[in-house]
C-alpha cells in the first residue's frame, strides 16, 4: 500500500470539497445571511489549506503514476466518504446549525451518502438558512456521483482505479474507453438532468431556490428537502410527477444513459429491453404502484380504524386519483432509495408498508444512484434458489443461473449469494445493537434498513415525520457508518477492514 500516494489523493478531495463551500457562502450573502456565510467561508478556508497541505506535503508520490493500484484506488474511496463526511460537518457547526459533532457528522454523511436520515426536527428544516439548506442538498449532488469520481474528471492521476472502486456497475462497460472519457460523459449527463429537472419544477410551480434544492436531491436519489413536510408541503400534482419521472429515471444503470448520449437512442433501447434488470424494474415499479392503490383504495386511508386527520401527514384516500398519487410517488422515492415523502407512510396499513420497506430492501438498479441489494443481486439470488431445488429433484443434470442469456459462474453466484447472507448478518446486528438501546423492533429495524441502504426514512419513531436526533450519539455514529457501508458496498468495506489491505 502506498499511504503517502492514499494521503496526497485524499487531499485533492479535500481541495475540492473545500473550494465547494464556497457556493453556500455565496447563497447566504444572496440572501443576506451573513453569519451563514461567514461560517461556511471559515470552513472553506480550514478544508481548504488541510487539503492543499496533504497535496504539498505528498506531491513527489502523485507525481509517481505508477504508484497508484486497485488498492491504493479502493482506499482513497473509502476513506473519502469518512474524511469527506468529517469535513462536510463543518458548515453545520460553524453556523451553529448544529451545536453537537455527532450530529453534525451524522447530517454530513447521510447528505454525502446520498441516505437522507436526519437529525432535524421538521421545524428546524423549515427554519434553516438559505446557505445551510443549500449545502444539506448539494452534499446529496456531489455524493451521488462521487466525491472521487467528480475529481478523477478533472485529475487524471490513478483515474482508472478509481473509477472502478466508485462505479463498478458502469466501470465494466467502460473498460474498453479511456477512463476520463467515460467519467466527463456521465457527468454531463448528471449535470444535464440536474437542469433539466430544475427547469421542469420550475415550469410545475416551484419557486428557483425550491427547485435547486430538490433537482439537488432527486438526481442523486438523496431525498433532503427544505420542508419539514417535505415534498407534501406543495400539494401540487404536478411537481410529483415530475419528481416521480426523475427518480425513476436515476433508479436505472447510468450505463445505459452512457450508450444513449454515445450510440443513440436506437442502441439505447435495444440495449435497455435486452437488459432482465431494466425489465425487472420497470415490472417492480409498476407492480407495486398497482398494489399500494388497490391497499389504499380498499384502506380509505383509514389504517384500519377511525380517520387520522389529526396526524400529519394523514391523507384521505376515499379518491382513486389520490392513491394513485401518493402509491407511484412512494413506490418510486422508496424504491430508488430517494426518501421524498408525498405522504406519511407510517400511517398506511400494515400491508403497505411491509410493501414499501420491501422495495427499500430491493433498491434499483446496480450502476445507478440508487441504494438497496440492487435488483440484479435479488434476481441472481432468487434464480441461484430456484436451481438449487432443480438440483434437489435431478441431482445429475446440469443446471446453472443465466442472466441476459449468459451463465454466469458459480464463483459469481457464490459470491452475490454471500453478499446478500452479509447484509443479513449487518442488518440483524444492527436491529439488536439499537434494540438494547430502547427502540422498539419496528423503528430498530428500519432504521438500520434506511441507513444501510441508503433510504432516509424508516418507520416508528424513525418514520417520515420523525427523525434520528432522539437516540444516543453511539447509535448515531453506527448508523452513519451504515450509510457509508451501504455507499460503498460490503466488500468493498471488507477489504478495508483487513489488515494484510493495508501492508507494504
Amino acid at each position: 500500500m502506498n499511504f503517502r500516494a492514499v494521503w496526497g489523493l485524499l487531499g485533492k478531495v479535500l481541495l475540492l470539497l473545500g473550494a465547494m463551500m464556497i457556493l453556500p457562502a455565496v447563497v447566504g450573502i444572496g440572501y443576506g445571511e451573513n453569519r451563514a456565510a461567514l461560517g461556511c467561508l471559515a470552513a472553506c478556508v480550514v478544508v481548504v489549506l488541510a487539503g492543499w497541505g496533504l497535496m504539498h506535503h505528498f506531491k513527489a508520490a502523485l507525481e509517481d503514476k505508477q504508484t497508484i493500484h486497485r488498492r491504493e484506488g479502493l482506499a482513497v474511496v473509502g476513506l473519502s466518504w469518512l474524511i469527506g463526511g468529517l469535513a462536510a460537518a463543518l458548515p453545520f457547526l460553524f453556523t451553529g446549525t448544529l451545536v453537537s459533532p455527532v450530529d453534525a457528522c451524522f447530517e454530513a454523511i447521510s447528505g454525502l451518502t446520498t441516505t437522507g436520515s436526519t437529525v432535524m426536527t421538521p421545524e428546524q428544516i423549515d427554519g434553516l438558512d438559505h446557505a445551510i439548506a443549500f449545502w444539506r442538498s448539494f452534499c446529496h449532488w456531489l455524493g451521488g456521483f462521487g466525491i472521487v469520481m467528480v475529481f478523477v474528471v478533472f485529475f487524471p492521476t490513478g483515474g482508472r482505479s478509481l473509477f472502478r472502486s466508485e462505479i463498478p456497475g458502469v466501470a465494466r462497460e467502460a473498460s474498453h474507453r479511456r477512463v476520463q472519457d467515460s467519467a466527463r460523459i456521465l457527468l454531463k449527463l448528471y449535470v444535464f438532468l440536474t437542469i433539466l429537472e430544475f427547469l421542469l419544477l420550475q415550469f410545475a410551480g416551484m419557486d428557483a431556490f425550491d427547485g435547486m434544492i430538490h433537482a439537488f436531491g432527486t438526481i442523486p436519489t438523496g431525498g433532503f428537502s427544505n420542508h419539514g413536510s417535505s415534498v407534501m408541503a406543495f400539494q401540487s400534482a404536478s411537481i410529483e410527477v415530475v419528481l416521480t419521472l426523475f427518480m425513476f429515471i436515476c433508479g436505472f444503470n447510468f450505463g445505459l444513459y452512457e450508450t444513449l448520449m454515445t450510440a443513440g437512442p436506437g442502441a439505447f433501447m435495444r440495449k435497455l429491453w435486452a437488459s432482465s434488470e431494466a425489465r425487472a424494474y420497470i415490472g417492480i415499479m409498476v407492480g407495486a404502484t398497482l398494489l399500494l392503490t388497490m391497499i389504499l383504495w380498499f384502506d380509505g386511508g383509514t389504517n384500519g380504524g377511525p380517520p387520522l386527520d389529526a396526524r400529519p401527514g394523514w391523507q384521505d384516500y376515499s379518491s382513486l386519483t389520490t392513491c394513485v398519487r401518493d402509491s407511484s410517488f412512494l413506490v418510486v422515492s422508496l424504491g430508488t432509495s430517494t426518501g421524498f415523502g408525498s405522504a406519511n407512510f407510517d400511517l398506511w396499513p400494515q400491508i403497505a408498508r411491509i410493501v414499501l420497506m420491501m422495495l427499500a430492501v430491493v433498491g434499483a438498479c446496480a450502476g445507478s444512484t440508487g441504494g438497496g441489494i440492487k435488483v440484479v443481486r435479488c434476481m441472481i439470488v432468487v434464480k441461484a434458489a430456484i436451481v438449487g431445488v432443480r438440483r434437489f429433484i435431478r441431482p445429475r443434470a446440469v443446471h446453472t443461473v443465466h442472466m441476459d442469456g449468459q451463465a454466469l459462474e458459480d464463483g459469481v453466484v457464490a459470491s452475490i449469494t454471500a453478499y446478500f447472507c452479509l447484509w443479513t448478518v449487518v442488518f440483524l446486528f444492527g436491529t439488536l445493537f439499537l434494540s438494547a438501546y430502547g427502540l422498539d423492533l419496528t423503528s430498530a429495524g428500519t432504521a438500520v434498513l434506511a441507513t444501510l441502504n441508503n433510504i432516509g426514512p424508516g418507520l416508528a419513531a424513525v418514520g417520515p415525520w420523525e427523525n434520528f436526533s432522539a437516540l444516543p450519539d453511539l447509535p448515531k455514529i453506527v448508523l452513519a457508518l451504515f450509510m457509508i457501508v451501504g455507499r460503498l458496498e460490503f466488500y468493498a468495506v471488507a477489504a478495508l477492514c483487513v489488515p494484510s489491505f493495508w501492508r507494504q
